[in-house]
């Protein structure tokens, strides 16, 4: 199962080509129209307000039952070299999930934390290796890095 949170489109691309190479099943994460702007400048100073009053936007969108996967590939863009909030609030809601969780993200020109920083909130999800690339650096994505990472997988 593919989990997704996209702002600006760079992170559903990357879920679509996984998605190809799997065919597994794939889910947009969506918050409420109105928490963030389409200004990346204005969403980051609302996203560091989030994270120090530890109020993270609520998901309009319904998980569905996992209890028939047992891997996750959760997909989120990289905001301030961290995850996003969106994917802090699916990871609170996916603590009763039992398998194994595969982060997977993308960063305007640098990775950051993000790998460290999932790992600090996933609780007691057991975090696998991800996938991490840059929209305008190294690491680029190519097809043969990311298929490589699903067969580790």
């Amino acid at each position: 199962m593919i989990l997704y949170y996209s702002q600006f489109g760079n992170t559903a691309k990357l879920a679509g080509q996984i998605h190809e190479a799997t065919s597994a099943d794939i889910v947009r994460v969506k918050v409420a129209a109105n928490v963030f702007p389409l200004d990346m400048q204005e969403t980051g100073r609302i996203y560091q307000q989030q994270r120090k009053n530890h109020d993270l936007p609520k998901l309009v969108t319904d998980v569905p039952n996992l209890a028939y996967y047992d891997l996750l590939l959760i997909g989120g863009p990289v905001w301030n070299e961290k995850a996003a909030s969106p994917i802090l609030s699916l990871l609170q809601q996916l603590q009763s999930f039992n398998g194994e969780v595969a982060p997977f993200s993308t960063g305007w020109s640098e990775t950051g934390n993000y790998q460290q920083d999932f790992i600090n909130h996933a609780g007691k999800l057991n975090v696998t290796d991800g996938y991490h690339i840059l929209t305008h650096g190294t690491p680029a994505f190519n097809q043969k890095s990311l298929f490589s990472w699903l067969r580790k997988l």
